[in-house]
């Protein structure tokens, strides 16, 4: 029957690639690559000639494609999608592709590989359960505080995927919400120049020089939740009843700010609104 599938892809180090993985790249025709002069140079690195296969990139852009690749497979033709690198489904563009397949009912296939999320995750020295992988950390400064701040909440080993042109404002960002916090910054992994950094207060003012800022990068911190946490709602629930009996509003907002770490305004303000 023919079908889907994925193709996990070596991330920086041909040697990663797997026997299964390199089978079908011999033997199948019809490729999706995100980018096909990258997918034709690991190829030719492989030793393996393309000239005979269909080769067509499939991107974020790509999703006036779906269609044609659907009917591809309902003609009988097996189907491979690769990314640059390692996974096409992690940070990269295949979920509404394999969303539609399996709705239309068509086989879908993985050949799985290697990882940078796992690959990070075993280098960091952070506990391993739970994990949680959040793709690209936001991008403006203020979207990178709220969710920072929301994950507080979360109890676990946090990774992201940052880019060399954000990560140092990134890092500033982090160690502003979490200045007791270690930090993880893996660097390059499989490639030669592979890093692995563990920041915290004591060495974050030579950031500069333990890291330099090219390559691809997954950052890691881990979030210990304290036991019967108070979460800002039940704060609000909480002041209310004390200012129902006679307390001041500012006073305990304040006092209510350094327990739940939510602003001290942003609480003032709530109490205010729930107050009319």
């Amino acid at each position: 029957m023919s079908g889907l599938t994925l193709v996990t892809l070596p991330i920086g180090n041909t040697g990663d690639i797997t026997i299964r993985a390199l089978d079908v790249l011999r033997s199948g025709i019809h490729f999706y690559a995100e980018d096909t002069r990258v997918f034709k140079d690991l190829l030719r690195s492989l030793g393996i000639d393309y000239s005979q296969k269909f080769i067509d990139s499939y991107h974020d852009q790509s999703i006036g494609k779906i269609d044609s690749i659907i009917q591809k497979i309902k003609e009988g033709e097996d189907v491979f999608l690769v990314s640059d690198a390692g996974s096409p489904i992690i940070s990269d563009p295949a979920f509404p592709l394999v969303k539609r397949v399996t709705e239309e009912g068509i086989k879908l296939n993985s050949l799985s590989g290697i990882s940078s999320v796992i690959i990070a995750l075993e280098l960091s020295a952070l506990p391993p359960h739970p994990f949680h992988f959040w793709g690209f950390m936001p991008r403006t400064r203020g979207e990178k505080i709220e969710n920072l701040k929301k994950l507080k909440l979360i109890q676990g080993t946090h990774l992201y995927f940052e880019s060399p042109h954000r990560i140092f404002e990134t890092i500033e960002t982090f160690f502003e919400i979490n200045p007791d916090q270690t930090l993880v910054v893996a660097r390059e992994l499989t490639k030669t120049f592979q890093t692995v950094t563990r920041l915290d207060k004591n060495n974050l003012n030579e950031v500069k020089t333990l890291i330099k800022d090219k390559g691809e990068f997954v950052i890691l911190f881990h979030q210990d939740v304290v036991k019967n946490q108070i979460y800002p709602d039940e704060l609000v629930e909480l002041v209310n009843d004390y200012i129902s009996s006679g307390g001041g509003t500012k006073k305990l907002s304040k006092i209510f700010s350094k327990i739940s770490g939510e602003d001290a305004k942003s609480l003032y303000d709530r109490l205010n609104r729930s107050d009319k």
